[in-house]
């Protein structure tokens, strides 16, 4: 019976196939499926002689392969570039300028004055509740 070893460092990544980890694979996968499915819908969008629509289908699935494939072994600094897209996507989302508008200042009400309103509101609507009778 093979014994098997499983990775004991955080920056191991175990191996599945063809000595491929799992996202790669993953990424490889998603690659010919778009690769594919583009062959697919082209036919419907290029149209002419089938020699030159199998090779602008052709040339457009090889186009997203080879983009798959640098996606899944290009690293930089040690980094995916997909983490690098992340990084771009939030610097380009986030405000570079932020404006600072102080808030005005509330009017502070005294306790006691904000009582004497409410009792004349309270004596207002008795008084015309005395006079609907």
């Amino acid at each position: 019976m093979k014994k098997e070893e499983f990775p004991t460092f955080l920056n191991e990544q175990p191996t599945i196939i063809f000595n491929r980890t799992g996202r790669e694979l993953l990424l490889i996968a998603v690659g010919a499926a778009v690769a594919f499915s583009s062959w697919v819908d082209l036919g419907n969008v290029v149209h002419g002689p089938l020699v030159v629509v199998n090779l602008v289908k052709g040339l457009v699935a090889l186009l997203v392969v080879v983009i798959a494939l640098l996606i899944a072994f290009v690293k930089v600094a040690t980094r995916p570039l997909e983490e690098w897209a992340i990084v771009w996507l939030f610097y380009v989302l986030i405000p570079k300028v932020y404006i600072y508008t102080p808030v005005e200042e509330s009017v502070q009400i005294d306790e006691q004055s904000y009582i004497d309103s409410m009792d004349k509101i309270v004596s207002s609507r008795s008084d015309e509740e005395d006079e609907d009778d």
